[in-house]
């Protein structure tokens, strides 16, 4: 599952989910989707609970078992993402639709993330970062 980390780090932490659905400002039902892996959390709530556990992205859902980076703790800038995406691509050199078609997404999703129209979505940022061997903390520059 995607995001076992979710329920491993709430228990290792002692908290039941409601504890960790107020602590992200949702319901309790809401948590329990994202943790049971029948929803996806928003890319927003995930690095939230990121910072809340004082754990990089890439570990929170299993790019890395590697917790000796500490990430910073900070909330998502739509503008960062958008520029890395740009920049991530450019420095593969390809183009929009290209790197649509490696996520299995349409060049107008990848023009709207890099204009920041709209925020990449959890599970094509998570694509990216396995498509290009690119971390999720450098995406949003949670990490020097």
């Amino acid at each position: 599952m995607m995001f076992e980390k979710l329920k491993e780090l709430r228990d290792y932490e002692a908290k039941i989910q409601r504890e960790t659905a107020k602590d992200l400002h949702v319901t309790r039902a809401t948590y329990a989707g994202w943790e049971c892996g029948k929803d996806i959390i928003p890319l927003r709530k995930l690095n939230d609970l990121a910072n809340i556990y004082d754990v990089t992205l890439d570990y929170l859902v299993g790019l890395t078992e590697n917790q000796e980076n500490r990430p910073f703790k900070m909330d998502i800038d739509p503008k960062v993402v958008s520029e890395n995406i740009k920049l991530l691509r450019l420095s593969r050199q390809l183009t929009q639709k290209e790197m649509a078609e490696s996520l299995k997404t349409s060049q107008s999703n990848i023009h709207n993330y890099e204009n920041g129209k709209s925020l990449i979505t959890t599970m094509y940022a998570i694509e990216l970062a396995k498509n290009y061997d690119y971390s999720l903390d450098k995406l949003i520059r949670k990490t020097k």
